[in-house]
């Protein structure tokens, strides 16, 4: 596995929406704010998913896994850290470390294959190698 050395950090306050009965995070949201902070990840590096996506690029999640420390509550602002790793040719790993006021509250991972028009490729995007693997390229 290659690490890449680009990171981020999305800064997303808790909803009330996005709370169980027990006023804690329902653990089907650590998904989407994955999600975002995967997104923000490739827009700040230059590689925004709409233009991978308008090129016929897709990166479906194969596996997502998340391990669940200390509870989110309403109000609070999740500071969830994301990095980036090469798995191999075509698929790449996030990883995702959340916490909250410095503590550490949530960690995961998900793996991703990329396509495009809907078949594996033979390699990743070049605005992707170039944005976060630049040694690959060529």
């Amino acid at each position: 596995m290659k690490v890449s050395n680009a990171d981020h950090i999305a800064h997303i306050e808790v909803r009330y929406a996005e709370t169980d009965a027990m006023g804690i995070v329902h653990h089907s949201v650590y998904a989407v704010w994955f999600e975002q902070a995967r997104t923000e990840l490739l827009r700040t590096h230059g590689c925004p998913f709409h233009v991978l996506e308008q090129e016929g690029y897709a990166s479906p999640v194969l596996k997502l896994e998340t391990e669940f420390i200390a509870p989110c509550r309403y109000g609070d602002i999740a500071d969830i850290h994301v990095t980036i790793a090469r798995e191999d040719r075509l698929r790449c790993r996030f990883f995702y470390e959340l916490s909250v006021n410095g503590k550490l509250c949530t960690k995961g991972s998900s793996l991703h294959l990329f396509t495009k028009n809907g078949m594996p490729c033979r390699k990743a995007p070049e605005n992707f190698l170039k944005a976060f693997f630049p040694d690959e390229l060529g």
